[in-house]
């Protein structure tokens, strides 16, 4: 029977396409988290980040 091997196949290339789509996105996620928010830096939350929004020296 054909069919007995076409829907694990479908499985396997449904579940790479996911982990392709999903791994970059959790890892940007992770790298974001790391590099910004509060007391990043040693700073308190968002010291320098809002001097430099709003321009004040």
């Amino acid at each position: 029977m054909i069919a007995d091997w076409q829907t694990p196949l479908a499985l396997l290339v449904v579940a790479l396409a996911a982990a392709a789509l999903l791994a970059p996105a959790l890892r940007r996620l992770r790298a974001g988290r790391a590099k910004s928010g509060c007391a990043s830096g040693g700073e308190g939350c968002g010291c320098s980040t809002v001097k430099k929004t709003l321009h004040v020296k």
